[in-house]
């Protein structure tokens, strides 16, 4: 099954190549709330729940409401032993896990006070660790003040998502239903604290944060003694191909300010030809003297993703992904620490039963790169894991009989509606 579907993947790569860049516009007009069923616009920062940013409404100010909700069927044979990750709503069910469930909903508003401040915030009521656990949460709140020196410098300030990964932590903006390693282990989904944005030029922008720093497994509470650090680059070459260099940095491990966290990510997010989207990520880092192998040193990782997804007609399109998580020393945030190299890969079709209601929105930190929002999708996912581990009984799966175990299966059949 893994070479069937890493040929699929390879496949689909190889079929981008000849076919030339289509991409879609962006607009740099204003939008009204009479504008959002037009389906030629580029509705880059309607939507608070998608992307952080300027909410052009010209209507006395209104405040827009959105939202979605999730609810799916999962399966699978093996299940995970020891909770980890930034993965919450995938991914952590028991062995032999079979039950529908309305997982989750979010609501948000975004209110505009000038064009220089406004509001935005989602609250969020799911299931997150198991399937007994309903939590309320405010997923995000951001109060965004520009300062009009230059092209304008945009403070974000309060909780918003990360902006390093390729992949985003709300269901409307997956391209199949569960998160890839990198997602995983490789970055924070959530950052508290200022995120300072400015535009250089239309195709290049700069950020810097400072946050409490990141989202750590039940129990481990965060280490915010001494806060994060964040600075990035996002470029855009063309209006087919976005580029992200992140370097983050900042205490991560518990109890500990002198130990520092180190991550380099690079993401490219590509659109080499009509209805096409290409996510690569590579990501690298370390925590200071926190390795548990022999002799110490640092505890390194290194992980990658290759997400390629095709839209065969305007109501059904297929995402193909694989991810890889090389932990090298034991990550401080996984439980039962140890030396393993995890694999996925994935295979999602999916079926837009409302493909036209979002419009477009870009993926990239600079909406160079488009790819069609549906309204209401259902995504029907298998996903193949596989790790390479020393230590038998260290290993991250579990069988229905609670023996340990180096591989699992899980399906997933999922419904996003969008408002």
């Amino acid at each position: 099954m893994k070479r069937v579907l890493l040929s699929l993947l390879f496949a689909l790569l190889l079929q981008t190549v000849g076919t030339g860049p289509v991409w879609a516009g962006a607009s740099g007009e204003e939008i009204t709330l009479d504008d959002l069923d037009d389906k030629s616009l580029t509705l880059n920062h309607v939507n608070p729940l998608r992307l952080p940013g300027r909410t052009y409404d010209d209507k006395a100010h209104q405040t827009l409401i959105t939202g979605y909700a999730v609810a799916s069927y999962r399966f699978n044979d093996n299940g995970v032993a020891h909770g980890h990750g930034t993965e919450l709503h995938f991914g952590q069910d028991a062995a032999n896990t079979t039950r529908f469930g309305f997982d989750l909903i979010s609501v948000g508003f975004t209110k505009r006070f000038s064009d220089y401040a406004w509001v935005a915030a989602a609250f969020e009521i799911g299931l997150h660790d198991n399937a007994s656990a309903t939590n309320t949460e405010l997923d995000v709140g951001e109060i965004h003040l520009v300062a009009p020196v230059g092209n304008g410098i945009d403070f974000n300030i309060g909780k918003f998502n990360s902006p390093v990964s390729f992949e985003q932590e709300d269901a409307p903006l997956l391209l199949q239903a569960s998160h890839s390693l990198t997602y995983q282990f490789g970055s924070p989904a959530k950052m508290s604290g200022v995120l300072i944005t400015y535009p250089i030029q239309e195709n290049l922008e700069i950020r810097g944060a400072v946050y409490n720093g990141w989202d750590r497994n039940a129990g481990d509470g965060d280490n915010n003694k001494v806060p994060s650090f964040m600075v990035q680059v996002g470029y855009a070459p063309t209006q087919w191909a976005d580029f992200r260099f992140s370097f983050l940095r900042g205490a991560e491990v518990s109890n500990n300010e002198d130990d520092h966290r180190n991550v380099w990510d690079l993401v490219a997010t590509l659109t080499p030809g009509r209805n096409w989207i290409v996510g690569i990520e590579a990501n690298y880092g370390f925590d200071e003297n926190q390795s548990n192998q022999a002799g110490g040193g640092p505890a390194e990782w290194y992980t990658g993703q290759v997400t390629v997804h095709r839209d065969f007609t305007r109501n059904f399109g297929t995402t193909v992904r694989y991810s890889i998580f090389d932990d090298r020393d034991g990550h401080p945030d996984i439980h039962s620490r140890a030396k393993r190299t995890m694999n996925e890969i994935t295979i999602a079709p999916v079926f837009h039963i409302s493909p036209e209601f979002l419009g477009y929105l870009g993926f990239g930190v600079i909406p160079r790169t488009q790819h069609m929002l549906s309204g209401i999708d259902l995504r029907l996912e298998y996903r193949y894991d596989w790790i390479n581990e020393p230590e038998n009984d260290n290993r991250l799966f579990s069988d229905v009989r609670g023996g340990r175990v180096n591989e699992r299966n899980m399906f997933v059949a999922e419904v996003v509606a969008s408002f």
